[in-house]
């Protein structure tokens, strides 16, 4: 039989059992996931499993976050309110929701529960370690290419994402017409001059969340061709026609 000691508010009692195990004379706290990687902008939902004497029921339950403040671990009580909510459910998951979540969510969150004047209780492991990162373009082997290469487009992240995120591609604001076998990856190969343009990319979620636009710019062999140089030649070519026409009259 397992067995739990009470202790002062500050000082909360740590007990550990493996997931899946179930002791109804024990008190236990266990994480679905250890490490989460979130959007910024996006939700993000952090659960703890738990369990207890049936005749103990816990009447207090809370979430904190540690992180580092100029070399400091700072540990502060996560409340619900704002965008923060708190659920519980029938398989003894208390869920901390986070709405959207901004770089300075980043943190360890540990879950603790108790009883009226006795000690907390929370796992010996470390809480789960949240990451928010955003999404941005990069593009290989540069920016700046000749016509005719090979050019690979990554929407990347500080931390992976899951394996089923679904990735949305822009080229100046406009959806482009997914092909084959590519999703975070958007290869061009060969590159031409009509691919030049501002590349975003975009996660589709609840809402989509969508990265800062970058450009890339096409070389060919008379010079180099971009979105401004495109509408350059086009209102050229128009003076071109007009002054033709102006001509025979």
């Amino acid at each position: 039989m397992c067995s739990y000691k009470q202790t002062p508010v500050d000082e909360p009692c740590s007990i550990t059992y493996p997931r899946g195990v179930q002791d109804k004379n024990c008190w236990r706290v266990n994480y679905v996931s250890r490490r989460i990687c979130a959007l910024e902008g996006s939700s993000v939902n952090i659960t703890s499993e738990y369990s207890h004497p049936d005749n103990m029921k816990p009447e207090f339950k809370c979430w904190s976050k540690k992180w580092r403040k100029d070399k400091v671990e700072v540990e502060e009580l996560i409340e619900a309110a704002g965008g923060v909510e708190y659920q519980d459910n029938m398989k003894n998951q208390h869920i901390l929701t986070i709405n959207n979540l901004k770089k300075n969510d980043s943190g360890g969150y540990t879950f603790r529960f108790k009883r009226d004047h006795e000690g907390w209780t929370q796992s010996d492991l470390p809480g789960v370690f949240l990451i928010v990162t955003e999404l941005r373009v990069k593009m290989s082997p540069f920016a700046v290419v000749t016509e005719g290469q090979r050019v690979t487009l990554t929407c990347s992240t500080s931390c992976p994402l899951t394996d089923n995120t679904n990735y949305i591609w822009y080229l100046n604001s406009r959806p482009l017409t997914p092909r084959e076998n590519q999703n975070k990856h958007l290869i061009l190969d060969p590159v031409s001059r009509e691919d030049a343009g501002n590349y975003s990319c975009a996660v589709k979620t609840n809402k989509d969340i969508s990265s800062a636009p970058k450009t890339l710019t096409v070389q060919s062999i008379t010079g180099t061709w971009t979105p401004a140089a495109a509408g350059v030649s086009a209102a050229l070519l128009v003076l071109i026609l007009l002054t033709v026409c102006w001509c025979r009259r």
